[in-house]
């Protein structure tokens, strides 16, 4: 298992977060965290480089819950 922080819309595309986003062995995506991750580190280096992983979502496709098996977006 793997993952990373995917940008996600979870509210039919009226806002957008941060998430992390976890997937199957072979490369599928299987969960996301419920609510938006804020960056943080326990010293300044390490909050850089969440921060990076953070932007480098925004190159990323956006997600929704339909792109997970087995998940439905609330309504």
């Amino acid at each position: 298992m793997s993952w990373n922080y995917r940008v996600m819309t979870l509210n039919k595309g009226e806002s957008y977060g941060i998430h992390e986003v976890y997937y199957r062995e072979d490369g599928a995506l299987w969960l996301y965290s419920a609510n938006e991750i804020s960056p943080y580190g326990e010293n300044i280096d390490e909050l850089r480089k969440n921060l990076k992983w953070m932007t480098d979502a925004l190159e990323k496709p956006v997600l929704t819950p339909s792109d997970f098996p087995g998940i439905e977006e609330e309504k």
